[in-house]
């Protein structure tokens, strides 16, 4: 009986573990690179890390750039953010999109797609993603322009 009440507890706690989940729609007050910005809600700023891509480090050949079509694309612009989690620099990973009477953009599959990121390394077996950026690759778009870019991950492993 004691095993019972004990399993029972067990599971409900489990069960009702908070997970983090949010939906949300802010004003894009500033872009820091080609994957992360802050967003001001009604009533706080949130720091955005945008999901399955990485962006050339601002340092690198390309990082600029890819910062500058970011922003262009989004500064001061009303977005509805999708986060799932946070990472470990508490930034609110996202889905990133805008919403208006002509279209609607996924601002992450964008960045790919126009070759200004490359797909983070662990989504890339996801089929969609990988077709964005190998769009981008055979047009040569963005980064795929250059003879030989280095990912991201690679360039902060060597700093």
């Amino acid at each position: 009986m004691l095993l019972k009440r004990y399993l029972a507890t067990l599971l409900l706690l489990i069960i009702c573990t908070p997970s983090y989940a949010d939906q949300y729609e802010g004003m894009v007050i500033k872009v820091i690179d080609g994957d992360t910005i802050w967003v001001k809600t009604s009533n706080k700023h949130i720091k955005i890390r945008l999901s399955y891509i990485d962006a050339p480090e601002l340092k690198q050949t390309h990082g600029v750039r890819s910062k500058n079509f970011l922003t262009n694309l989004i500064l001061d612009k009303n977005v509805q953010i999708n986060a799932n989690k946070k990472d470990r620099y508490n930034r609110h990973l996202g889905e990133v999109y805008i919403h208006n009477l002509k279209e609607s953009i996924f601002v992450n599959a964008k960045m790919l797609k126009s070759g200004n990121a490359w797909i983070y390394s662990a989504y890339r077996d996801n089929s969609y993603l990988q077709n964005l950026e190998n769009y981008a690759r055979m047009k040569k778009l963005g980064l795929w322009s250059e003879k030989a870019p280095i990912e991201p991950w690679v360039y902060r492993r060597s700093k």
